[in-house]
């Protein structure tokens, strides 16, 4: 399998241009031989699609199997490194402020003495100087591979809770997130329904459509 195989442009456009309207045994019975060569032809199609996709699908599957182990153990890395670069950047960070307060509050102090001996002496107000800043980590550092620099971006979670997948329905019940961001998995229920099983809350029915076998 090379191509899809498309219809002829008449076909085409007798698909396209068709008008639907049953009003007699005669032309239901021309909308049902329009339905099967519908059905068929998307059938044929659809088949056409996949038999092109897969060889590749096949084959991307083998390059995703065979790189899943090396790509894990980046990602693990990555995250672990990231996030003990990020700690230690906070930790140094925080160091900093509080040796830099400290300073601060020394140099206050050192300013209000100075003040009161000269006031206490008639003499002019000398002049303190500040302490020196203290020097924070950069938001850029630049390595010998490149340069990494220290960027903020807005995540987000359900405040007081850690794991998502842990959470039950009362858990969820019970926050004040909109339900309109809670979405049902169609696909697991649909998948259930099938089977013949049956799911609290949802209503089983029956509707109609035409099976087309040619």
């Amino acid at each position: 399998m090379n191509a899809i195989t498309f219809p002829s442009q008449p076909a085409i456009e007798k698909f396209r241009d068709m008008q639907i309207a049953i009003t007699s045994p005669e032309s239901e019975l021309m909308a049902r031989n329009h339905l099967t060569d519908v059905r068929l032809s998307l059938k044929r199609l659809t088949a056409d699609i996949k038999a092109l996709k897969e060889p590749h699908q096949a084959f991307i599957k083998s390059i995703d199997e065979a790189a899943a182990p090396w790509k894990s153990l980046l990602a693990e890395r990555d995250q672990d490194l990231e996030k003990a670069l990020l700690a230690y950047g906070r930790k140094v960070r925080e160091a900093a402020e509080l040796a830099q307060r400290k300073l601060m509050e020394q140099y206050e102090k050192k300013v209000e003495r100075v003040e009161a001996k000269a006031i206490a002496q008639n003499k002019p107000i000398p002049v303190v100087l500040p302490p020196p800043i203290i020097a924070t980590p950069p938001k850029s550092v630049t390595t010998d591979q490149g340069k990494q620099t220290v960027v903020k971006r807005k995540a987000w979670r359900i405040a007081g809770v850690d794991e998502l997948d842990k959470l039950t329905r009362a858990d969820f019940a019970s926050r004040e997130v909109p339900n309109e961001y809670f979405l049902l998995d169609t696909a697991r229920i649909g998948k259930v329904i099938r089977a013949g099983g049956s799911i609290p809350g949802i209503e089983v029915f029956e509707e109609e459509s035409i099976a087309v076998r040619g």
